[in-house]
């Protein structure tokens, strides 16, 4: 009783010196925790069926699953594929084979085995195993229609294809006549099947110099490719092993005497063989004669720029495309220095404005030249 008094006391007294001016201060508690939010769905999405799909030994068509999974747990082996949600599917139509690869000891793999008898990994340095989906059609009428099956896209383009390679085989046989034509003038053959023989020799290394390569290449390669057809022809049982070693040593002989007496020139025409000695010291001729004929810094003319092309041309020099465009860009200059007599001070009708930028004033400046410093 004495302590609730006490308590009693000490309330009145705190609430006399809360007191202010008839006016009560009072302690407000707030929250201090952030209040959660309300879901509207108490739902969850369905699983994605992670795992695998079919398991050892079981068979797979192409493009059947045969493990979803988040991440590269399993990696794809042999006939198996990986999708960028690191799904593996088969690649091929077979039996599934989870196994270790002792190349990569750290990984998992998944494969497919074309026989249900074999095991992977195969040995790492046997041939590998492929099959390439063919089977033979009985039917006379649906092999018929495979051989002539064609895409929209093919039907479409085929007349064009058939177009172009008329063409083209119109141009080579025009141009073995040609050949033909002027083998004469270098050589001569006893019988028509050597004619045509060398003819066709010259045709091909004409495709293959127009392809890029060079005389040797070119004519190392023909060589090369008729002794090959007629290996062809000897294991097709064709021809007999007498009658190819009596072919080839034929055929070796008319290219050596072809090679030795004709030879093509920059521009792809014939003209009759010369050494690669005599080829240099003509060279050396045809570029001291330029020396002579090409002051630097003097005006061109047209008749000079003919007599430059003229020996430049000449298949006694054997100058080649590459050749003659350096020489081209050395004696005929599209524009000459900038030298006295080839300045104008004042414009004039006939002179051409030139603006450039002057680095060294870092302004615009205005050039006359006179019309003999350009090539004409």
């Amino acid at each position: 009783m004495f302590s609730s008094k006490i308590v009693s006391l000490v309330c009145d007294r705190v609430k006399t010196s809360l007191s202010v001016g008839h006016q009560s201060i009072f302690q407000v508690r707030t929250a201090t925790k952030r209040a959660g939010g309300s879901r509207t769905h108490m739902k969850d999405s369905a699983g994605r069926r992670l795992g695998p799909k079919k398991h050892e030994g079981e068979s797979v068509n192409v493009g059947e699953i045969i493990m979803r999974q988040r991440g590269t747990k399993w990696y794809p082996g042999e006939n198996a594929g990986i999708g960028k949600d690191h799904t593996i599917f088969a690649l091929e139509p077979g039996f599934v084979r989870y196994y270790l690869d002792p190349f990569h000891p750290k990984r998992k793999f998944i494969g497919v085995v074309l026989s249900e008898g074999d095991k992977l990994p195969y040995p790492h340095f046997d041939p590998r195993k492929r099959r390439f989906g063919r089977h033979i059609i009985k039917k006379p009428e649906a092999a018929e229609a495979e051989l002539e099956f064609q895409s929209r896209k093919e039907s479409q383009i085929l007349p064009e294809l058939l177009k172009g390679a008329e063409e083209r085989q119109q141009k080579r046989e025009a141009r073995l006549i040609q050949l033909k034509d002027q083998l004469s003038q270098f050589i001569e053959l006893e019988s028509e099947e050597l004619k045509n023989l060398a003819a066709g020799r010259l045709l091909q290394i004409d495709r293959f110099l127009r392809g890029g390569k060079s005389q040797e290449d070119a004519q190392f390669h023909t060589t090369y490719n008729h002794l090959y057809d007629l290996k062809l022809q000897l294991r097709r049982n064709e021809i007999s092993q007498e009658q190819y070693d009596t072919l080839s040593s034929q055929y070796k002989s008319l290219a050596e005497s072809v090679d030795s007496n004709i030879m093509f020139d920059a521009f792809f025409e014939l003209c009759a063989y010369k050494t690669p000695e005599t080829i240099k010291s003509n060279q050396d001729a045809a570029i001291a004669e330029l020396d002579k004929l090409v002051i630097p810094n003097q005006p061109r003319t047209k008749e000079l720029k003919e007599q430059v092309y003229a020996i430049l041309r000449s298949q006694d020099n054997c100058f080649t495309l590459s050749q003659q465009l350096a020489l081209k860009r050395k004696y005929l200059k599209p524009v000459l220095p900038e030298v006295d007599g080839l300045v104008l001070d004042k414009p004039d009708k006939k002179a051409v404005a030139i603006t450039r930028i002057n680095y060294e004033t870092r302004r615009i400046e205005t050039v006359y030249r006179p019309k003999e410093a350009f090539l004409p």
